[in-house]
């Protein structure tokens, strides 16, 4: 199973995704746990990335999907992946398509997650992320065991 899973901030893309990879034995590639992993690593794509993120910058479509695309050669993506809101551009779909076909795959399915806005504010204003691993929390929805304590790292 291919899969990409679009929607806004707060749609609830990660909590499917859980669902869908466990389902189907597949990875769940989301741009943010990437972006954490290469530059954890001090990879060559990570420091470029880097050099944008330090001045405020969003990442340019083309790292992007470099990274993504370097992810996609990953063992694991062999029978599979979840794309977890990305592409968030018509560029980065664009090079997507182009990336798919030189790598000789194609998707099976884009879901496209649509929540009311009012709904979404909500979700985000109570989102909270683990500085150490990069767990999500919710404080009303999912939160962590321990108040302010991430349950995977303790972070």
């Amino acid at each position: 199973m291919r899969l990409i899973l679009l929607g806004p901030p707060g749609a609830g893309k990660g909590t499917q995704a859980v669902g869908i990879v466990k389902a189907f034995g597949i990875p769940h590639i989301s741009t943010g746990d990437i972006f954490r992993k290469n530059l954890k690593e001090g990879t060559e794509l990570g420091t470029r990335a880097k050099s944008f993120m330090d001045k405020g910058l969003l990442v340019p479509d083309q790292l992007v999907v470099e990274i993504v695309e370097d992810r996609l050669k990953e063992k694991d993506c062999e029978k599979g992946f979840l794309l977890d809101g990305f592409p968030r551009t018509l560029n980065q779909a664009k090079e997507l398509d182009d990336v798919l076909a030189k790598m000789n795959v194609a998707m099976d399915n884009v879901v496209n997650i649509e929540v009311d806005k009012s709904i979404l504010v909500g979700r985000a204003v109570g989102r909270r992320i683990c500085r150490g691993c990069g767990a999500t929390y919710h404080v009303e929805f999912n939160p962590p065991a321990k108040e302010e304590v991430c349950d995977l790292c303790g972070g």
